[in-house]
């Protein structure tokens, strides 16, 4: 088994006197895909600022437990820090420079970074992202959204990352652009960038993880491979939508159904996508 990269360890996180996170742990290995999943409010995008040390802009702090990348603490350090240990986040909401042109933004997530590098990764990102080559000198805020989603993970990728963290990265996207993001982070993933993925899509989550777990009310309620998340029950129904019970039973033949009465549902016993 791969040495865990990342190592979140019994973390709790608060927002002045009200607590999101309540010692949290979980592992993403070198080169997976980690999904977290969970409703509104339940503390994953808090998760990841917590990683990428940005809560004190959100007004939050860590009150207990440790982070660390690569054996190296991560709690502690200012986030400028945590991004050159190789940890980037693609926020909700991509959060774009609308008034700068593409190639702008892409040039702020390479600052700090000089020479053979940075052309290695701008040519990384055009060969992901081709439209964004062609689009360089366009204003990014007249980018269509599934374009502004590309050009936020381009400007990630600009850092060079060992892990991304990506909070909502198909969210309000039409489901041609949303398949063309979910394929992308595949890519990235498979030239060799672990991924702690939030998303509100469950079965895209799944589909692209190795493993998951479920946050509630800021507690890890459930975890485990993502293939056997799929097929739980609970998750079934929380997150994808699948009832698991039995349907009513059909009048008997020549009766007529009871006024009001609802019509039968088929009963999938296992998600697949």
């Amino acid at each position: 088994m791969a040495a865990a990269s990342l190592e979140v360890r019994e973390v709790s996180v608060g927002y002045g006197p009200v607590r999101a996170l309540s010692e949290v742990s979980l592992d993403v290995p070198e080169g997976a895909v980690v999904a977290v999943l969970g409703g509104n409010g339940a503390g994953k995008s808090t998760l990841l600022r917590a990683v990428s040390r940005t809560l004190r802009f959100h007004g939050g702090a860590i009150r207990s437990g440790t982070l660390a990348f690569g054996g190296r603490r991560l709690d502690g350090l200012p986030p400028d820090q945590v991004v050159a240990a190789g940890v980037v986040q693609v926020p909700e909401g991509r959060q774009i420079f609308a008034r700068m042109t593409v190639a702008d933004n892409l040039r702020a997530g390479a600052r700090g970074r000089r020479g053979a590098a940075t052309a290695e990764a701008l040519a990384r990102v055009h060969a992901l992202f081709p439209v964004l080559a062609e689009r360089s000198r366009q204003r990014a805020g007249l980018l269509s959204g599934g374009e502004q989603q590309m050009l936020a993970l381009g400007r990630a990728l600009m850092a060079r990352p060992r892990l991304l963290l990506l909070d909502e990265p198909t969210l309000g996207l039409a489901p041609l652009a949303s398949a063309r993001i979910a394929q992308t982070i595949r890519e990235i993933n498979a030239q060799g960038t672990s991924v702690l993925l939030v998303e509100q899509n469950a079965a895209v989550a799944l589909r692209l993880a190795s493993s998951a777990c479920v946050l509630e009310v800021g507690e890890v309620t459930l975890r485990g491979p993502a293939d056997e998340l799929a097929a739980s029950d609970e998750v079934r129904r929380r997150y994808l939508g699948i009832a698991d019970e039995e349907p009513p039973q059909a009048p008997a033949a020549g009766l007529p159904a009871p006024a009001g009465a609802p019509r039968p549902v088929p009963v999938l016993r296992r998600w697949s996508a």
